[in-house]
């Protein structure tokens, strides 16, 4: 008796390692098709976060990414790189375009200025390319061709492609020069030990999700339309004339840094809710033909769209723009086009009504305690924020959020109250909340 109890135990000790070594192994298993492998604590961590799948929102992702992910492939197919490398934006930001982080990197996978400016992304006052979809898989991939193209290891490409060849070298270096990631992981930082882990995580849950009863939640994004305006339009007209709320129109149009359709040199691209906005280019018409009737006379010398004038001419009649009323704030937005090596200006007066019929609304921070059975993407929506904000707000790196944390987000002032009952409410009424919204 005592041996087949012996023999039971063993064998229960024998399955319970072997269920805690299955994450390993199915990594492993993959590794030998070519893809990375990376495990330890910290990414069977976050493989069992994934794995608790909150309020179904892992199955959510992994629909969303499955229906995003094509532009990334083909941006990736026309490198010459391997499809595993469309986990990055998911690992990074979960796919939020709109992402900025503490570091200045912006968009999904996120890219930092310099390497934006040195893949030909346009980043200015008035667009960030980095939050396209299309054009940032492109940038993103010819800069995993130059990573790869000087480590030959795709850990360290991943590593580097995220906090920076500079300060990967500098662990490289106190790690003894050695170049398996392994012995580099160590000495990083917490924060740049993080995107090889996350990949890795979901390296595992794209692959593994239906072993474990989970399924990919259908996701469709809604249709829109583009359009293309040739003059500055402000948010809050295209909002008060369509109905179209103003996160829908940010939403839409992540790669506009402002709260208005900008004109500068060449016509630019606006998204709009399918079927819901067929009379903008009557509006848009309407709207730049408003602008060009309002301004004002400085030069006979003007193209024939009359709104652009020659810099030499404005300067001859001793006109320094942008014109602006003595006494009072600026009125007018400047723009510039050059034409057969000649550069010619239009001034653009700003509209005070839209001003005064959208006033800026009032904001303030409020602190909420998180509860146990909280999921970020819960918190988010009854404070109504995107999930990126309320992560870039509290520092989070993650999605996870522990009870006891103190988080703060910002608020209508008018609804301060609102927000500060939240602390109050239960979880099934914070749930409902969401549900409404």
């Amino acid at each position: 008796m005592r041996p087949l109890l012996l023999f039971c135990l063993s064998l229960f000790g024998w399955q319970a390692v072997n269920a805690a070594d299955i994450y390993e192994t199915r990594l492993r298993e993959l590794s030998k098709k070519g893809l990375p492998f990376f495990y330890n604590e910290q990414v069977k961590a976050e493989i069992d976060y994934w794995l608790l799948n909150e309020e179904a929102y892992t199955s959510f992702l992994l629909g969303k990414s499955e229906s995003s992910l094509p532009y990334v492939d083909e941006a990736l197919d026309a490198a010459g790189l391997p499809r595993f490398l469309r986990f990055v934006p998911i690992a990074n930001t979960n796919l939020a375009y709109d992402f900025s982080g503490k570091d200045g990197a912006s968009g999904a996978w996120p890219m930092s200025f310099a390497i934006a400016k040195r893949y030909n992304l346009k980043v200015n006052s008035y667009t960030d390319e980095r939050r396209s979809r299309e054009k940032a898989a492109k940038a993103a991939a010819a800069y995993f061709a130059d990573l790869y193209d000087i480590y030959r290891d795709w850990n360290l490409a991943i590593t580097a492609f995220r906090i920076g060849p500079v300060e990967l070298n500098k662990a490289i270096r106190q790690a003894g020069n050695k170049l398996q990631y392994d012995s580099i992981h160590p000495v990083l930082p917490e924060e740049f030990q993080a995107p090889l882990v996350r990949f890795m995580g979901v390296l595992y849950i794209w692959n593994f999700h239906s072993l474990h009863n989970i399924e990919l939640k259908p996701y469709t994004a809604e249709a829109t339309d583009t359009f293309w305006s040739a003059c500055a339009i402000p948010f809050p007209a295209i909002a008060k004339r369509f109905g179209v709320p103003m996160e829908d129109l940010r939403f839409f149009n992540p790669v506009l840094r402002g709260e208005y359709l900008p004109y500068v040199v060449e016509p630019t691209a606006i998204y709009l809710p399918a079927g819901r906005c067929t009379a903008f280019p009557a509006f848009r018409d309407s709207f730049c033909a408003a602008q060009r009737a309002a301004l004002p006379v400085v030069s006979t010398r003007a193209l024939p769209d009359t709104g652009w004038h020659n810099r030499d001419s404005l300067a001859a009649i001793g006109i320094d723009v942008p014109v602006t009323p003595e006494g009072s704030r600026v009125l007018y937005d400047t723009f510039t086009r050059v034409v057969d090596s000649v550069t010619y200006i239009r001034i653009v007066p700003r509209s005070p009504a839209i001003a005064t019929t959208t006033p800026a609304v009032q904001k303030t921070w409020v602190y909420y305690t998180v509860k146990k059975g909280d999921a970020l993407y819960t918190v988010a929506d009854i404070f109504d924020c995107t999930v990126a904000n309320a992560k870039r707000w509290n520092g989070l790196s993650s999605n996870y959020i522990a009870p006891g944390r103190k988080m703060k987000f910002y608020v209508n002032t008018g609804k301060l109250s609102y927000y500060k009952n939240m602390n109050a409410l239960s979880l099934t009424q914070k749930r409902n909340i969401a549900a409404k919204d």
